[in-house]
């Protein structure tokens, strides 16, 4: 028999939610950015209309700025894309025997209509804020992720038409044709319409655990919930669920009711019980001998490894010897599998630190020979399947070529950020009047790689330069 849902919801965690602030399962400093931000927006601050949030999936994004809003009395309209105008002419799709719907609006003009009449038009049934509007966008039109340009010319109208803060919400992707921070917000755009960052982190295993002892605490104190919910997790299961989801809330959460659902398979369904009852306790001492036993029954994703401790694993490699060969504990390419939605910030953290990690200079060259090498693969920009490659080879490198790894606690220092200087293009106008370089060089690359080789032979090529014209003048 097929047991009724609680709620006429199909959201398991929206009897879950938090509804004030210290029940957020997310950093304060984060959430203290958000309520900073929302406040200069009340003033209707120009430089306070525009958030950007960004970072990785289940990061707390969604949920941290709505409930930040709601205490501050926002009225919160969220953007939702129209599914029935998705495969349209207007939208430039180009698939055969389709009706020409004229009635039908792309996707464009329904986001142009949202942005303009929401934040100018009341609701007959809500109330509006006494902080004033809030515009939400996480869900953006397909149509304008194919030409960003359209998106521009949409904000720009919106910044011309209203002083309503608007929120737009970006997941960081592995892929750059499907990332939104990267396509719709490039540097450019940001700086001329003053949009405020705030990148998220992954949820820390304290805030997990936080989060799932409340979702606990409200299963047992409503008697309609626990119904659904049967079973309680033994805390080996909820480690083993917080360290699955790597920093993933949502889908620690998730996974935590389903295990919830789950009933013994030697028992009768039993009801929620209380943890002081001495039965519960002699089971669950059983259920975590039984789990421990299980190494291979995950719970989640797979990546159980953070980036501490997998760089710990690539800058202090383990072997172990089987017979006359030596291999390592841990596969270069296990390490790999685990950070290949961030392969560039596993690089860069790479080239920051790889040289206190080494104490032969001999294996210093041969890392940074290799990098040098995976910064070439992993720069080219017409694929996006280069990236996994790359990181394979950074990691594997970095491990067969620190034979003698440095001792002792150092602490992981920041990626690298290279800002080109204004004189950059300057400098490459001298290199092109110079004949050293014949096609344009990209402005990080140039200051990189090619204007400290460029140093040395310049002065050469100037003497040569004045060479030809003395001898040129004297004929």
């Amino acid at each position: 028999m097929q047991r009724k849902r609680v709620g006429s919801s199909g959201d398991l965690l929206e009897h879950f939610k938090p509804l004030q602030e210290v029940e957020l399962a997310i950093h304060v400093k984060k959430i203290e950015e958000l309520r900073v931000w929302l406040t200069e927006a009340q003033k209707s601050h120009p430089a306070a209309q525009f958030l950007l949030l960004t970072g990785p999936p289940g990061s707390g994004k969604s949920i941290s700025i709505k409930t930040v809003a709601q205490a501050l009395k926002y009225d919160v309209s969220e953007w939702t894309t129209p599914v029935d105008v998705d495969l349209f002419l207007d939208d430039r799709y180009d698939f055969e025997d389709r009706e020409n719907k004229k009635g039908r609006r792309p996707q464009k003009a329904l986001f142009d209509d949202f942005l303009y009449k929401t934040s100018r038009y009341c609701s007959l049934f809500n109330t509006i804020g006494e902080s004033g509007k809030l515009l939400l966008v996480k869900d953006f039109p397909n149509s304008m992720l194919r030409t960003p340009e359209e998106f521009h010319h949409s904000l720009e109208r919106y910044r011309d038409s209203s002083m309503d803060p608007i929120v737009f919400i970006a997941t960081d992707t592995s892929k750059k044709s499907l990332d939104v921070a990267y396509n719709l917000f490039p540097p450019h755009i940001m700086e001329s319409f003053q949009i405020r960052q705030i990148k998220f982190n992954a949820v820390s295993a304290s805030l997990l655990k936080k989060a799932i002892k409340r979702m606990g605490g409200i299963i047992k104190a409503d008697k309609e919930i626990s119904k659904q919910y049967q079973t309680v997790p033994s805390k080996a299961v909820e480690e083993e669920i917080i360290a699955s989801s790597q920093g993933d809330l949502r889908n620690c959460c998730l996974n935590y009711l389903f295990t919830c659902m789950k009933s013994e398979a030697d028992a009768l369904p039993k009801r929620l019980r209380l943890d002081n009852d001495a039965s519960c306790k002699e089971k669950a001492a059983k259920s975590s001998g039984s789990t421990l036993g299980k190494s291979s029954n995950h719970l989640g994703l797979n990546q159980q490894l953070t980036i501490m401790h997998g760089l710990g694993r690539i800058f202090h490699p383990k072997f172990i010897k089987q017979g006359e060969n030596t291999r390592f504990i841990h596969s270069p390419e296990s390490i790999a599998e685990c950070f290949l939605t961030q392969p560039s910030n596993i690089v860069s953290l790479l080239h920051s630190n790889y040289v206190t990690r080494c104490t032969d200079i001999q294996n210093v060259c041969k890392a940074s020979d290799m990098l040098t090498v995976v910064d070439a693969i992993m720069n080219e920009y017409r694929s996006d399947q280069l990236a996994p490659y790359g990181i394979n080879i950074a990691v594997r490198s970095m491990m067969v070529h620190n034979e003698q790894t440095a001792h002792g606690f150092q602490p992981i220092r920041k990626k690298i950020k290279v800002l080109p200087h204004e004189s950059t293009k300057l400098y490459e106008n001298q290199l092109k009047k110079l004949g050293l370089i014949q096609r344009p060089v990209p402005a990080r690359l140039l200051a990189t790689e090619y204007k400290g080789y460029m140093s040395i032979i310049r002065v050469p090529a100037m003497h040569k330069t004045q060479e030809n014209a003395a001898a040129l003048y004297q004929h």
